[in-house]
C-alpha cells in the first residue's frame, strides 16, 4: 500500500468503513506518511516507524500493516520479526490500533491480520495492549493463551505499574495535583542554581551518554538499548518534534539527564541517569521536562514503571499508576510452537544474555 501520494487527502477520522478493507504492507518508501498518519491518530509510540526501524540493526525487521484503503486507512498494526523464510515469530507492542477513536474495530480486521500473519509463516505473534477490548478481540479471532511466548523483549509497563503524570494549562493547577514535596523540592533546586535545558541532536545525547552508563553501572541495571539505537531514533523523530534530551546543569557541568519521547498525546521518558551528588535535582529535571513535552502537545507525562525505591520518588507526581493487561501470545501453527516451547524456550533463557551481548555489539559496530 502506497501512502506516499495521497497522505495529504487521507480522512483518518472518517466514520464511514471502507466496503474493500483489508490488510495491506506499507513499504519503506512511505514510512514518512505513516509516521504522519501515527500522529494525528492516538496510536502508541512502540508501533510508530520512526520507533521501530533502530531495531533493524537488532536483528529484528519490523514490518508495518494497515487495514482500511490507501485514502482511508481505520486501523494499523506494526510487527517486529524474528526468523526468516516460514519461521517466524511477532512482537506486537501495544497495537493494533485505531486510527480512528470513535470507531469500534470488526472482527474481521482481528481475524485478517492473523491469516495475514500466517500466510506469511509466523509460528505465533505476541501482543500487548493498554485496551483490553482489543486483546480480547485477538484472542476471539484465534487461538489465544495468556502468557507471553517471547519474555526476552518487554513491554515493561505490562510487568509493573506505569506511573503517569497528567498536566493541566497551568503550571499552578499541575503543581497542585502533586505531592507537596515537589514544591519543596523544586525551590530547593532553583536555590542551589540548577539550569534546564532542552536539545533535540543526537550529539547532544552522545556527549550526555556517559553519564547513562556511569549510572547503570553504579546502580547495577542495565542499559536495554546501546546508543547507537536512540541516536537514529532520535535523527528521524526531530523531523516530526518528537524527541528531546533534557539535562540538568551545574556550574557548566551535566549532572542529570533524560531522554523522551512523545506520541499525539504522551510523552515516554525512556531513559534517566543523575551524577551520585545531584540526586535532588531529579524533581527539578521531571518538572520542567514534563512542561516542555506539555508546550509540544503532550498532556500526559509517562515516567514509566517504578520498582523499588522509584516507586517513593514516582509517586510524587501520579498517587494512582497506571496497571496494563497482561501480553496474550496467538498460536498460528501449532506444530512449529510446540517445538518452541519444549526446545528453544528453555535454550533461550541460558543464551540470551549471549545473544543480547552480540546484538548490542553489531548495532554498535554498525553505526
Amino acid at each position: 500500500m502506497s501512502l506516499a501520494t495521497s497522505i495529504s487527502e487521507i480522512d483518518v477520522y472518517s466514520s464511514s468503513w471502507a466496503i474493500d478493507a483489508a490488510w495491506s504492507e506499507v513499504g519503506r518508501l512511505d514510512l514518512p506518511a505513516l509516521n504522519q498518519v501515527f500522529l494525528k491518530s492516538p496510536a502508541s509510540l512502540y508501533q510508530y516507524p520512526l520507533w521501530n526501524e533502530p531495531y533493524r540493526k537488532l536483528g529484528l525487521t519490523p514490518r508495518y500493516l494497515v487495514w482500511g484503503t490507501s485514502r482511508r486507512p481505520i486501523a494499523a498494526a506494526t510487527i517486529l520479526t524474528a526468523g526468516f523464510g516460514p519461521v517466524k515469530i511477532g512482537l506486537v507492542f501495544r497495537g493494533p490500533v485505531q486510527l480512528i477513536p470513535e470507531a469500534d474495530l470488526p472482527h474481521s480486521l482481528f481475524a485478517g491480520l492473523l491469516a495475514w500473519a500466517r500466510l506469511q509463516g509466523y509460528v505465533f505473534l505476541r501482543f500487548t495492549h493498554s485496551n483490553l477490548q482489543i486483546l480480547n478481540g485477538l484472542a476471539a479471532a484465534g487461538h489465544a493463551l495468556n502468557e507471553d511466548a517471547f519474555p526476552y523483549m518487554l513491554d515493561y509497563p505490562v510487568l509493573t505499574q506505569d506511573y503517569m503524570a497528567e498536566q493541566q494549562e497551568c503550571d499552578e493547577h499541575t503543581l497542585a495535583s502533586f505531592d507537596r514535596e515537589v514544591r519543596r523540592k523544586l525551590r530547593r533546586a532553583e536555590e542551589a542554581g540548577y539550569e534546564f535545558r532542552a536539545e533535540d541532536s543526537p550529539e547532544a545525547l552522545a556527549q550526555a551518554w556517559p553519564l547513562y552508563e556511569e549510572c547503570s553501572r553504579r546502580k547495577q541495571f542495565r542499559l536495554e538499548r546501546p546508543l547507537s539505537f536512540y541516536v537514529d531514533l532520535m535523527r528521524t523523530a526531530r523531523a516530526f518534534d518528537m524527541a528531546q534530551l533534557y539535562t540538568v546543569r551545574l556550574h557548566g557541568k551535566t549532572v542529570g539527564s533524560t531522554l523522551v519521547f512523545r506520541d499525539r498525546t504522551t510523552a515516554h521518558c525512556q531513559i534517566a541517569a543523575f551524577d551520585t551528588e545531584h540526586r535532588q535535582s531529579a524533581v527539578f529535571l521531571h518538572w520542567h521536562a514534563m512542561r516542555h513535552m506539555y508546550r509540544l502537545g503532550a498532556r500526559r507525562y509517562n515516567m514509566g514503571p517504578g520498582p523499588g525505591a522509584l516507586a517513593r520518588f514516582k509517586g510524587q507526581f501520579c498517587q494512582r499508576p497506571v496497571q496494563y493487561p497482561g501480553p496474550i501470545t496467538v498460536v498460528l501453527r501449532k506444530n512449529w510452537f510446540r517445538l518452541w516451547r519444549k526446545i528453544f524456550i528453555p535454550a533461550a533463557k541460558q543464551l540470551h544474555p549471549i545473544f543480547r551481548k552480540l546484538a548490542m555489539k553489531r548495532a554498535a559496530l554498525s553505526r
